[in-house]
């Protein structure tokens, strides 16, 4: 077999990354007198990894991220309500395979965005597949599907992902119509899939957003039946960067002066 043949059954049979490495890798055994198992093993065991990273690539475009936010970018020594033991904890995944929910509270620029991000990129290591959306735009989207008579493929769409995670919670009031939409989807996943929550309002003032109080009080206790509710604490990063920037723009200018 040539080798132009081999390249070509490897590639058929989806094998991409043994297909690129496969010649230095036998170099490689060659030289470290390797058997034919290990060598095999050594080949496989990239293509394992290759498939893998290539995954988390997939799951990770899916899930429709607007930044890119590390936990390494997350102090923890500035918030409370939450610890990196317990985001650790999140990040095996366990909440999401019992259909469990996670609300993350607090006020403006404590990272509760930030901590989802950062969560769904140790999520999706684990094949859960997440979505990312604020609360406002999902529930736009659903009025839309409504409006095009496209709001079941929409639903069976979202019931896809084992997370959804809805940012910012109380930002923006909605609608009837609106409310009544996101009341529904809470209710289609009670119990079965999960919901990661961001927000600043306390369970007691959703209905400032939700509207209508009775459905309000029933997507409330869908939601907590199965939560854990994480109520951080701290400085709002965005005004800690603000007075950094100030401080450098005020160093700058004594410097000219």
């Amino acid at each position: 077999m040539t080798h132009e043949e081999l390249i070509g059954n490897l590639r058929k049979l989806n094998l991409a990354a043994m297909a690129e490495g496969y010649i230095e890798a036998s170099r490689a055994a060659e030289k470290a007198r390797l058997t034919y198992e290990q060598y095999l093993a050594g080949l496989t065991a990239a293509e394992v990894a290759y498939k893998a990273d290539q995954r988390v690539r997939r799951l990770i475009k899916e899930a429709n991220l607007p930044l890119e936010k590390k936990l390494e970018g997350y102090d923890f020594a500035k918030r409370t309500g939450i610890t990196p033991v317990e985001f650790k904890r999140l990040a095996l995944g366990d909440f999401v395979r019992e259909g469990s929910n996670v609300v993350f509270y607090g006020d403006f620029g404590v990272g509760k965005s930030h901590l989802a991000i950062a969560l769904i990129h140790e999520l999706v290591k684990k094949n859960i597949r997440c979505y990312f959306t604020s609360t406002h735009n999902l529930i736009e989207q659903m009025l839309e599907a409504k409006r095009n008579l496209t709001l079941l493929p929409l639903f069976k769409k979202l019931d896809r992902f084992d997370l959804l995670v809805c940012d910012e919670l109380g930002y923006i009031a909605q609608s009837q119509d609106g409310a009544d939409l996101f009341f529904q989807l809470i209710s289609q996943r009670a119990e079965r899939k999960s919901f990661l929550i961001t927000t600043n309002l306390t369970y007691s003032q959703w209905d400032k957003v939700l509207v209508n109080p009775l459905n309000t009080k029933a997507a409330i206790e869908r939601i907590v039946h199965k939560c854990e509710t994480f109520n951080i604490m701290g400085p709002s990063h965005r005004a800690e960067e603000a007075k950094k920037r100030q401080a450098a723009k005020t160093n700058l200018t004594d410097k000219q002066l």
